[in-house]
């Protein structure tokens, strides 16, 4: 099960090397943002192209919204194809003032292939052509000033620019939610803030515009991918070119809110990933080892990943179930599932939190929605990891996705005697999960406390117990010229202080696993040399998770039945009571000596891992003594082996 956490512990790190300049992205947003503000803007004859396949419920609103926009009407040209219709689509966009072009192709199917016919349609029709071409999806809205905002960008002398891609639907559930927010971190987060740095934002399905010059170039629209809109994309990127993006021109999009639609399409969407980096990925990797940020971060979005979650769940299966077999703990991989697992809750949650916050203003719901949706909103992305593995082998073809959420639903959502009502519903059920959590967190905290505080004792006591076996010094930060801090410190000062009165004969220091390098070890090892402490008295055990790992190793790997621990006193009453919980008798000297940076930040903590340690003791199964388990005294064992460790580095 060892390999298992290594492995967990690799992907993590990958994950963080491909994905940390998204959290440099943030901050630099806010810095940024006055950067490229667009003041001038010159007339543009432009053509709106719309593909749409049984979408007479929504294709009138769109339209509408186009009339409706501040920018001159005389220079907007709408066309449609009714693509496979079986329903009135076409009449209803003819009545809304569009042109209209019908498509019947039971083989070609596909957005792509639909703007494939329409361009050609209009190549014929309006041979001077347009100078700048929009696509639209039949259930988008467009916020009135879009045009005008979107020609500003334009008249600067981009030839792609892509747009501020909100959602109509964002309150209806967290499925619709899951979809709204994401786009609204895509475009705020990834798109204005390659825009910003100079780099190329990537086209996301609907609301972008491309010049009569890009007309030219690709001809009748050649992209016809699952997803046709990032092959678009990649095509443009290495070409050189950067797409734009437009961060006040606003449109709304409708999203799927069944989780059978939701699969479908974004099974879709996957297959069209795997799609692209087969047939772009050498070249996107070229282009990175030619200096291109955008093709590093474009090779990003389209697989690393999806090839990271599909090679964790992997692993985790197949070791899990191997490591069952051969008798090891299963806890063990759980437990280590579960550090993976809430580690990637914890960072989806702080981007759609975060996300949440800056972008309240554009989220059509209520505020309890809001702040709901954003604690499921990791659940929605934990749900690609099957979809993604289902991509792998299952066969897509494009299947259209029905809209039904027309411009009065935007305009009167949660108006109704209906909505108030399930908005009450929604909001009493989540009261009384908020009171029942915050109590079962208090509740938790009062006993693991209660049970702790018992065997906090003074450091005179501590010279008065008998038989301990150990002082056991609990980990911290080592700085990075070598010193330890303050914090870490007091605790090594306390262990020697106990020590020299006799409290127990051999000091134990732990320390994280993050922390196992050969630096820390030498470091706190150095630090009790330095106190006269005889090396063989001397202990590390740097093979730890968490404190929970640092009170259980002491007995499963070095015997221990009776110790002292040292730390200070916020985390000594959790020690204490992981010690009783696997039966050892543990008392706790608290070495607060100084006061310390950031403790209030440390105490809130402590709250949480309180609750995530008795909920592990609770799973734990219950453990043997040493002297029912141990044909050896594993002391003495462990006592030959970090001497013979340090014996190169240290001699008396």
């Amino acid at each position: 099960m060892g390999t298992l956490r290594y492995i967990n512990y690799i992907i993590t790190i990958v994950f963080s090397v491909c994905y940390a300049y998204q959290f440099l992205f943030i901050p630099l947003v806010w810095l940024l943002h006055k950067k490229k503000v667009y003041t001038k803007s010159e007339p543009h004859n432009f053509a709106v192209l719309i593909c749409a396949r049984n979408e007479a419920e929504v294709i009138g609103d769109l339209i509408g919204s186009i009339h409706e926009q501040t920018y001159d009407q005389s220079l907007i040209h709408v066309f449609v194809l009714a693509d496979n219709c079986t329903d009135n689509t076409k009449e209803v966009a003819e009545a809304a003032g569009a042109v209209v072009y019908t498509r019947q192709n039971a083989e070609l199917i596909g957005k792509g292939y639909a703007l494939t016919e329409l361009m050609g349609h209009l190549k014929e029709d309006y041979p001077e052509g347009f100078d700048g071409y929009f696509v639209f999806d039949a259930d988008n809205i467009l916020s009135p000033n879009y045009f005008e905002e979107m020609n500003r960008t334009f008249t600067a002398g981009h030839d792609v620019i892509t747009s501020y891609r909100n959602s109509k639907n964002y309150g209806t559930n967290w499925i619709s939610a899951g979809y709204a927010l994401w786009f609204l971190r895509e475009s705020r987060y990834l798109n204005y803030a390659r825009f910003l740095i100079g780099s190329s934002c990537a086209v996301s399905g609907t609301g972008f515009m491309f010049s009569r010059k890009i007309a030219d170039e690709i001809g009748n629209w050649p992209y016809h991918m699952l997803t046709e809109d990032i092959q678009f994309s990649v095509e443009e990127i290495l070409k050189g070119r950067k797409i734009a993006f437009c961060p006040t021109a606003e449109l709304f999009d409708e999203q799927p809110v069944t989780f059978s639609q939701s699969w479908r399409q974004r099974l879709r969407w996957s297959k069209g990933y795997i799609q692209v980096f087969r047939g772009y990925g050498t070249k996107l990797i070229r282009g990175i080892f030619h200096g291109s940020f955008s093709c590093f971060d474009m090779a990003m979005t389209i697989m690393p990943a999806f090839v990271l979650s599909i090679i964790s769940v992997l692993c985790n299966i197949a070791l899990g179930v191997r490591g069952t077999a051969i008798g090891d703990d299963i806890m063990v991989a759980l437990r280590s599932v579960g550090q993976l697992v809430s580690s990637l809750y914890f960072t989806l949650f702080s981007f759609g939190a975060f996300t949440t916050l800056t972008e309240w203003k554009h989220m059509h719901t209520s505020a309890w929605k809001k702040i709901f949706f954003m604690f499921t909103f990791p659940l929605f992305m934990f749900t690609y990891v099957p979809i993604s593995l289902a991509a792998l082998f299952c066969k897509i073809d494009w299947k259209p996705i029905k809209h039904t959420f027309s411009m009065s639903k935007l305009k009167n959502a949660g108006t109704t005697a209906a909505d108030k009502r399930r908005r009450r519903r929604m909001a009493a059920i989540t009261s009384v999960c908020v009171v029942l959590a915050a109590a079962t967190v208090i509740g938790i905290n009062v006993y693991v406390m209660a049970k702790g505080d018992d065997g906090i004792i003074l450091s005179a006591e501590a010279a008065e117990l008998d038989g301990m076996d150990y002082i056991v010094v609990l980990g911290c930060e080592v700085r990075g010229d070598g010193t330890v801090d303050d914090m870490l410190a007091d605790r090594l000062d306390c262990g020697v202080e106990l020590y020299r009165k006799g409290a127990a004969p051999k000091l134990l220091m732990s320390g994280e696993k993050r922390e196992r390098d050969r630096e820390y070890a030498d470091v706190i090892k150095n630090y009790a040399l330095a106190a006269d402490i005889p090396s063989d008295d001397i202990m590390t055990d740097l093979e730890c998770e968490s404190t929970y790992d640092c009170i259980s190793r002491a007995k499963e790997e070095f015997g221990a039945e009776r110790i002292v621990i040292v730390a200070q006193e916020y985390q000594l009453p959790r020690a204490l009571y992981i010690a009783g919980e696997i039966g050892i008798e543990a008392y706790g000297v608290a070495s607060d000596y100084h006061v310390y940076e950031w403790q209030s930040v440390r105490e809130c903590g402590e709250i949480f891992l309180r609750v995530k340690d008795f909920g592990i003791s609770i799973m734990m199964p219950e453990q043997t003594t040493g002297e029912e388990t141990a044909t050896e005294d594993p002391a003495e064992n462990r006592t030959e082996v970090y001497a013979a460790d340090f014996a190169d580095v240290y001699t008396e």
